[in-house]
């Protein structure tokens, strides 16, 4: 399950995914998007929270995976930001922009994803 191939493309998904959650929050909010794209912190979050993927994809058929790991990679990393990370913004900001990130990640995983 957690294969070479498989994690190389959790860590391409998650950075794509960041970097999407870095536009948006730069459209949204007007934030510098270079210092949230290029953040470690970020970037490690979402990798980690992105790995989520290999057994969601592992265990569920196309639909259930598709819709598992969206509500997954978009709340616990709402639930990161506001509680441990201590973001201002209100939850429905901090549910949309992380879902743009699930998106993303979950697309790029998905995409990529083979069966085995």
């Amino acid at each position: 399950m957690f294969t070479p191939r498989n994690i190389v493309i959790v860590i391409i998904a998650g950075i794509l995914g960041t970097i999407a959650n870095s536009i948006i929050i730069n459209i949204m909010a007007g934030a510098p998007v270079m210092p949230l794209i290029l953040s470690l912190g970020r970037n490690a979050v979402a990798i980690i929270v992105a790995l989520l993927l290999i057994p969601i994809f592992a265990r569920n058929a196309n639909a259930t995976a598709w819709v598992t790991a969206l509500v997954a990679l978009t709340v616990i990393p709402s639930l990161l930001a506001k509680f441990v990370f201590g973001a201002g913004a209100p939850w429905t900001f901090v549910l949309w922009v992380n879902f743009v990130y699930a998106f993303v990640a979950t697309l790029v995983y998905a995409v990529s994803y083979r069966r085995v």
